[in-house]
């Protein structure tokens, strides 16, 4: 019986996305020649697939694969690609559900699972869309009137991340090739910026008040407002540390804009 190219082709691909690799249905309407079997022949194709799968999987993660060793990350990656067939056009993105795949895979070893977030925003940031980086120029030219309805957009590139273990020690330790320090879990989250400055991705702790300003400024909340709140939230007296924070914001190329009275303004 004749069969199309576009039969051909749709079974083949449900055979590579598919379950299994014993005895694909496709293999009755591929020819047999000389060497290996259609099956095992097919099966290349199969095996192949899953290994680039896997290496794509190892380039997002790195630091999580050398941490972990290679049958655990080999095992994790088997299961994830049973579980999430990949449907991006560019695998770049095929790791976005990694994390918290690991978080359910392995759930006596939580640091796993946060050192694959941490990474997954280190490439995220790295990746991310271009914006104005904005300069201590453009803010000195604010009117003293203004700074009751000015905020400040933030670019694609910034997130912030939760975490109770020590993973970004032990990235940094992994990056140096060093072994990597013991794992410890705090009890309070600590907050971690990830952001992305001179085409390298960046990272630091937040303490809570910082914050909690920054994500008000992330909903466009204006400065002074949440400048108030994280004041009001304090015990202690942080005026000084909070008329730090804009230069530091400056600094470190976290704000990509002004933003007045919702419009965003350069």
């Amino acid at each position: 019986m004749k069969v199309s190219l576009q039969a051909i082709q749709a079974n083949f691909q449900d055979y590579v996305l598919g379950p299994s690799k014993q005895q694909p249905a496709i293999a009755a309407i591929v020819a047999d020649h000389f060497g290996l079997p259609a099956g095992d022949r097919l099966a290349i194709y199969y095996d192949a697939y899953r290994i680039r799968l896997s290496e794509a999987l190892s380039e997002a993660f790195n630091k999580t694969h050398g941490y972990v060793g290679d049958e655990t990350f080999g095992d994790l990656c088997s299961a994830y690609i049973d579980k999430y067939p990949s449907r991006f056009r560019n695998l770049r993105w095929f790791g976005d559900a990694f994390p918290a795949f690991a978080a359910q895979s392995l759930p006596d070893y939580p640091v796993v699972a946060e050192l694959a977030a941490f990474e997954w925003a280190l490439g995220l940031a790295f990746d991310a869309a271009d914006a104005p980086v904005l300069t201590a120029e453009e803010v000195q030219q604010l009117d003293a009137g203004d700074w009751e309805q000015v905020g400040f957009v933030l670019p694609p590139s910034l997130q912030m991340l939760s975490l109770h273990w020590n993973v970004p020690g032990i990235w940094l330790a992994l990056e140096k090739e060093e072994a990597p320090p013991e794992a410890v879990c705090s009890e309070e989250a600590c907050t971690w910026l990830v952001w992305r400055k001179d085409l390298q991705a960046h990272f630091r702790s937040l303490d809570a008040y910082e914050s909690l300003a920054l994500r008000g400024l992330a909903k466009g909340h204006s400065f002074s407002r949440v400048c108030a709140e994280a004041a009001d939230l304090s015990e202690h007296d942080i005026t000084s540390q909070i008329a730090g924070w804009l230069q530091v914001w400056l600094t470190e190329s976290v704000l990509s804009g002004i933003k007045r009275e919702g419009k965003i303004a350069r």
